[in-house]
């Protein structure tokens, strides 16, 4: 495969025996330390810091006279003075960019060109997508040992500011950076299913709540209302539950145990209302699009949706939108619960036996620009993904890309402003790295990468940043 442009980059290696130890302890490593979270392996590299915003006061709830009210039972909140926690529109703080999940940052963040500013190469069996604030990157990789770690990177100059490892685990999870913490959940040896929170300088644990038992999937935390959400995967009978912490102290704010079937993890969020999905169970059930109250973990409405939603909701201004696996992109009312559009994929791709060499597709929503959402339409067969634009307002479709090169799959498209950011993985040629036109398609400017990757890049005031299977690289 050709090579990156390697024009004015630095390249920094992520072996830990390179790196300067930061205490006599971690110049000669002990078992205690390859089991526990409280030491971060850091360097001596000063981060620089951006001055947070205020929290805003007051907040609005949306959707609480619409719909219909649900069975919940919360428990009584506790004295839980959380405080809003501030983001800034021009970091990526969470992994879909904001609490809304639209993956688009403002215009003024896309890079000019996809010029190579820095990289640091790793060899890494899995990653999860990037969150970057106060100028420092943070990803979750699993290296060659089969560890999982979460990185800290200097974005100016792709110096590595820490790295804290979680034994138990092979996953690479997304991680939440948001005020002077990095949010992240994942399953650690002896102590279960954890979430926490990490100093985002120097990655020490501030708090942490384990649940004491394992599961295979962790979902990522949402953030609302200076509260973390964390919602429970395993699915039961008498319903499914949410729990509130405090995102300063854990300290646990509420708990609801809500009358649906198994949600779709992390919610979206808008105001200090959290939106989440339940898929439906039993053949005839319907899927629902509940709203929480995130101050008090009250339900204040819930809509109907088709079964088997696949994903988080992304809310626009007026408009939550929802995927079904193997089936519509439906468009629902945040003020009355109602659907607003839908649009039925009913082209099969490729052709023979059905399950070897065609399938029904499905949509992965990706970037919501102000003129267009635009979804992954993935194939399940040798076919190529899809990239589809649709008009928000009423879900005519704007254009259709087909990515190049045969069984290829594409990444959930990213955005900054109308230009919209797509990873082109082609199993017999060279992967492509592709800028598109949010409005039209068309491309703009692409670049080749080597090796793999399941996300896009994602843009900052300082530049965009991708990461692969090969390295993290920056371009400016």
């Amino acid at each position: 495969m050709p090579s990156t442009p390697d024009s004015g980059r630095t390249d920094t290696n992520t072996d830990t025996e390179n790196r300067q130890p930061t205490s006599e302890s971690e110049a000669s490593p002990t078992e205690s330390e390859a089991t526990s979270t409280e030491q971060a392996e850091t360097t001596e590299s000063a981060l620089s810091r951006r001055r947070l915003l205020a929290a805003a006061g007051g907040s609005l709830l949306v959707g609480g006279t619409g719909g219909y009210l649900v069975g919940a039972r919360p428990f009584a909140p506790p004295d839980c003075d959380a405080l809003p926690v501030a983001v800034e529109d021009d970091e990526w703080s969470f992994p879909n960019h904001d609490r809304r999940h639209t993956a688009t940052a403002p215009a003024s963040t896309a890079p000019e060109s996809l010029t190579e500013e820095w990289r640091v190469s790793w060899g890494v069996s899995n990653h999860g997508p990037p969150a970057v604030a106060n100028d420092v990157a943070f990803v979750a990789a699993v290296e060659g040992n089969d560890r999982e770690s979460l990185f800290a990177f200097d974005l100016r100059t792709g110096e590595r500011a820490w790295r804290v490892p979680f034994p138990g685990d092979r996953e690479a999870r997304p991680v939440v950076a948001a005020g002077e913490s990095v949010y992240y959940h994942t399953n650690i040896e002896d102590r279960g299913r954890t979430a926490l929170a990490l100093g985002m300088v120097d990655g020490r644990e501030r708090w942490s709540d384990s649940i004491g038992d394992l599961h295979g999937y962790a979902p990522p935390l949402g953030l609302a209302d200076g509260k973390v959400l964390l919602d429970d995967p395993t699915v039961r009978e008498d319903g499914q539950t949410v729990v509130a912490l405090d995102s300063e102290t854990g300290e646990q704010c509420w708990q609801t145990q809500l009358d649906v079937d198994s949600l779709t993890p992390f919610p979206a969020v808008k105001g200090d209302t959290a939106y989440y999905v339940s898929r439906g169970g039993g053949e005839d059930a319907s899927g629902s699009l509940v709203a929480l109250n995130a101050a008090t973990g009250a339900v204040t409405w819930e809509t109907t949706i088709p079964k088997m939603a696949d994903g988080p909701p992304v809310l626009g201004d007026d408009f939550a939108y929802v995927t079904i696996f193997d089936g519509p992109l439906v468009a629902v009312s945040l003020e009355s619960g109602e659907e607003v559009w839908r649009h039925e994929q009913d082209t099969l791709f490729g052709s023979g036996d059905p399950g070897h060499q065609y399938a029904q597709p499905s949509y992965e929503l990706g970037a919501l620009t102000s003129s267009a959402l635009v979804a992954r339409l993935e194939a399940y067969t040798t076919a190529s993904d899809r990239i589809r634009a649709f008009d928000p307002e009423t879900g005519d479709v704007l254009w259709t890309r087909v990515a190049g090169g045969t069984d290829t799959w594409v990444t959930p498209p990213t955005a900054a402003g109308e230009a919209v950011f797509v990873a082109e993985n082609r199993e017999h040629d060279s992967n492509r790295l592709l800028r598109l036109d949010a409005r039209t398609g068309t491309v703009r400017d692409s670049t080749a990468f080597e090796g793999w990757t399941h996300h896009g890049p994602v843009c900052t005031e300082a530049g965009a940043l991708f990461v692969t299977g090969n390295g993290v690289v920056f371009y400016s």
